[in-house]
């Protein structure tokens, strides 16, 4: 806090000090560098006493568990490294111009790939946690994206692996890295869930719900719908219009019930939706009929995606639990699309794991209001230390900030 004294501050004639009847304060926000800090861990070592004891063997401290052990990785470093390549989707070649310009520390790219490998593997108990307990419900919003990965087999261009997202509204995400956007890995992650999934019309999901009819259901997304409809929209088609507004309609009712509870937002939803879909229905089967209606047209295409999907979507009124769309879980998927046009691809098919390991955490955190780094901070120092058992308090459904843990 700087004070700036005026050089009128005191009388001219008499020399007092004028009476101080109030001041004006002005705000500026300054920004500090960070530092990269060595931290030397000294152990001093002792030898034979001299009294003539007998007492042998050297004397020295035993080193605390550390993060990554025969390193040089501090915890702060270690956290700085995770949110800067996935929260901030900083590449791992610009990380290492940033310490060899500011800080004046060579760290090479190899190196810190090294020491995220062995972090994931850390965070990797936590993270199948997350898994138990998202498959112990019976409800699971699910979506994918394509990533680039440098893959040695394909040669001249870079492969291309899915990242498949798995979450509960209002609870975690988990994210599971997969070479290809085929049934093998959803039918491998789902093999022990029973309930209902919601997802876009995409054929994998379709054929595990056929594969499964009794224990597996599927809801649909009226997000996707409305896409098609906006498309057919921008194509001036005039019968768009009254869709979107009908969208609109079920939209606004969502907003109203949002903070209701699960009872009340099924009761409200059975009472004054239905009309609105079966109205939607029925235009949209009268313009199928028409003879001038063309199936390739924007216009045929969203008509014939809502008419297969309207059991689908259709089936969130089943439960107050239950979304009207898919939004959620996408918007978990836009990180991972931000961090890939920074750093284009995954360096190594082996690799892919490991984002899905801190993705996951991350993501988790911020669904349920966590700072990323007050977590990564307080896990990683723990973790090393913690036996198999205790790990369970670490996982972001149980972790408390460092005040109500002291409580």
């Amino acid at each position: 806090r700087h004070v700036l004294e005026p050089a009128e501050k005191h009388c001219p004639h008499c020399q007092r000090e004028r009476p101080r009847i109030g001041e004006e304060i002005t705000t500026e926000y300054d920004y500090q560098p960070a530092k990269l800090v060595a931290q030397e861990t000294v152990r001093p070592k002792y030898g034979r006493c001299p009294c003539g004891c007998g007492q042998t063997g050297v004397a020295i401290a035993p080193l605390p568990p550390r993060l990554v052990p025969q390193s040089k990785l501090g915890l702060g470093l270690a956290v700085h490294l995770l949110l800067s390549r996935f929260d901030d989707h900083v590449a791992y070649y610009t990380l290492e111009r940033i310490f060899r310009e500011r800080h004046g520390a060579i760290i090479p790219r190899q190196q810190m790939v090294q020491w995220v490998e062995k972090i994931a593997f850390l965070l990797r108990a936590i993270y199948h946690l997350i898994w138990e307990e998202l498959a112990a419900g019976d409800y699971l919003q699910i979506d994918e994206t394509p990533v680039k990965v440098l893959d040695p087999e394909v040669k001249g261009k870079a492969a291309t692996g899915f990242l498949w997202f798995y979450s509960v509204p209002k609870g975690d995400v988990f994210l599971e890295f997969c070479d290809s956007r085929g049934r093998d890995s959803p039918q491998k992650r789902l093999r022990h869930f029973t309930g209902t999934i919601q997802t876009d019309a995409y054929g994998v999901y379709k054929s595990l719900q056929r594969e499964r009819p009794r224990t597996l259901r599927r809801l649909g997304c009226l997000a996707h719908v409305r896409r098609y409809w906006r498309k057919a929209l921008l194509e001036s088609s005039a019968e768009a219009i009254w869709f979107i507004g009908q969208i609109r309609q079920l939209y606004e009712l969502e907003a109203e019930i949002r903070e209701a509870s699960p009872t009340q937002r099924q009761t409200v939803r059975r009472q004054r939706t239905p009309v609105i879909w079966r109205a939607m229905k029925q235009r949209a089967e009268h313009l199928r009929a028409q003879p001038r209606f063309l199936p390739q047209s924007s216009l045929g295409k969203a008509v014939n995606y809502f008419l297969k999907e309207y059991t689908a979507l259709v089936g969130y009124l089943r439960d107050g639990r239950f979304e009207i769309d898919n939004n959620l879980v996408e918007n978990d998927v836009r990180p991972s699309v931000v961090g890939r046009k920074r750093w284009l691809f995954i360096g190594h098919p082996e690799a892919g794991w490991r984002s899905a390991v801190i993705y996951t955490l991350i993501q988790s955190c911020r669904r349920r209001g966590i700072n990323p780094q007050e977590y990564l901070t307080d896990v990683l120092r723990r973790l090393p230390a913690m036996k198999n058992h205790e790990v369970k308090e670490l996982a972001p459904s149980r972790w408390k900030p460092k005040s109500t843990q002291r409580e």
